[in-house]
């Protein structure tokens, strides 16, 4: 989303941290883009909720901040933003000051040929448990999470590694959201069988506990990642069993996973069963990159099966001055101490058109639902679609207008419309992965 409405979360896809670890490539010269803005702007904000109606003028400021920075055997990504506004309503008492801050960083220590790598990540999320979709960022529940880790390798071959690691995690909240902890301790055996492909064999033993429940999840899989002239390919199958004091469960595990990449295009499609839960995947492996799923809000719930289908697309084979991106993804999930299904899916997309060397217009959407009872029928959702026009001044300054159409239906209903002008200072040199 545009910085004019962008504000960053941290959900998103975890990928096994063994694949960072074991398939790195050599370690690259320093490499940094770093963003670092302030935009001032002046809004004004219609709403329609039931039968009542509300116009808003408001004004404020927000800013980001983060990194991508590599050097050697250091990688960080990080990226965190905040917005503060205050409005008047033309409701006698609507009158209000909203925060929210959202973002995420994550540290990872890895040489190749070494023998000891080290994660640590911290994330601010939205949370839609108790709140649903709502058109108010700062009315979500928020949740913060750390998580650190570290690993010792063995070569017992030329072409051999074994990993013994561990993983911790620790989540706390403001609101409703309990707070909770995991640990896991795993081990990698990893051969490269050809110049482009590697064999791999895990187990993991991993352990939640939360203010009524303690859960021990134990897993095992064998996989495979190839490198390709145009991308790479990955799979991985196993088993994976869950229990605690109320509940047993044994499932089979997997993935698939392919990506193509050109010049100009990069398409990235894949399959995930895990069981797990969202304070577990903490500790499992800290999320390697930042992309345009942080940006959804989440909803933390118990140990899972969960079935998930990701497409995504990045292109600029349209013109020549501009950027077509999106994304789609599907999730079945069943509790498995209950045996609830529920059903979330998102989709996004955004494109880009420089009009002039020094100015673009930008359209982006994103939608997510949830469906609670039956997968087609959608209880809740939100959708969101962005207008962005900005004019760069200087290499440091830009101005521009948008506008911004939202609307949720389900466990609320509610329109809005929004028009801004806003003032940026500042350099914003950070790619996301679509």
């Amino acid at each position: 989303m545009d910085v004019a409405f962008r504000k960053p979360s941290a959900g998103g896809i975890v990928i096994p941290l063994l694949v960072a670890v074991v398939t790195s490539g050599p370690a690259r010269a320093e490499e940094i883009s770093y963003t670092a803005t302030t935009t001032v702007f002046t809004d004004i904000t219609h709403t329609e909720r039931d039968s009542q109606t509300d116009t808003r003028g408001g004004a404020g400021v927000s800013g980001n901040v983060g990194a991508n920075w590599l050097s050697g055997p250091h990688r960080l990504n990080a990226l965190y933003g905040g917005t503060l506004e205050t409005e008047r309503s033309s409701l006698a008492t609507g009158d209000r000051d909203n925060l929210s801050v959202r973002g995420s960083s994550r540290y990872n220590f890895y040489q190749p040929g070494g023998r000891f790598d080290f994660n640590a990540g911290h994330t601010i999320r939205s949370v839609r448990n108790d709140t649903g979709f709502t058109l108010d960022d700062s009315a979500y529940d928020t949740q913060n999470a750390v998580n650190a880790g570290a690993g010792v390798m063995f070569y017992p071959g030329e072409l051999t590694t074994l990993r013994l690691g561990g993983q911790a995690a620790k989540t706390w909240a403001e609101d409703d959201v309990q707070d909770g902890e995991s640990q896991s301790v795993q081990a990698n055996l990893s051969r490269q069988v050809s110049e482009r492909s590697t064999v791999s064999l895990t187990g993991r033993r991993a352990w939640e506990h939360e203010e009524d429940l303690d859960i021990t999840l134990d897993s095992a899989s064998v996989g495979l990642d190839t490198l390709l002239e145009n991308g790479s390919f990955s799979a991985s199958v196993g088993v994976s069993r869950a229990e605690s004091d109320d509940f047993e469960n044994d499932a089979v595990i997997g993935s698939i996973a392919r990506q193509w990449q050109t010049s100009l295009t990069s398409t990235r499609v894949s399959y995930d069963r895990t069981q797990s839960s969202t304070l577990l995947d903490l500790a499992l492996a800290p999320i390697p990159e930042l992309g345009i799923e942080d940006e959804f809000s989440v909803r933390v719930q118990g140990v899972t099966l969960n079935d998930t289908v990701t497409l995504a697309h990045s292109t600029q084979r349209l013109c020549d001055l501009c950027t077509l991106n999106f994304i789609v993804r599907g999730s079945e999930e069943e509790n498995v101490q209950t045996g609830e299904e529920t059903w979330e899916y998102l989709a996004g997309a955004g494109l880009r058109l420089a009009v002039t060397e020094d100015k673009n217009v930008s359209f982006n959407y994103r939608w997510q639902g949830d469906a609670l009872e039956e997968r087609s029928s959608i209880d809740d959702e939100r959708h969101q679609f962005t207008v962005t026009y900005r004019h760069q001044l200087t290499d440091l300054a830009s101005w521009g207008a948008a506008f911004d159409s939202a609307f949720t239906r389900g466990l609320t209903d509610q329109d809005r419309y929004q028009a801004r002008v806003f003032f940026t200072l500042g350099w914003d040199g950070m790619e996301r992965a679509w």
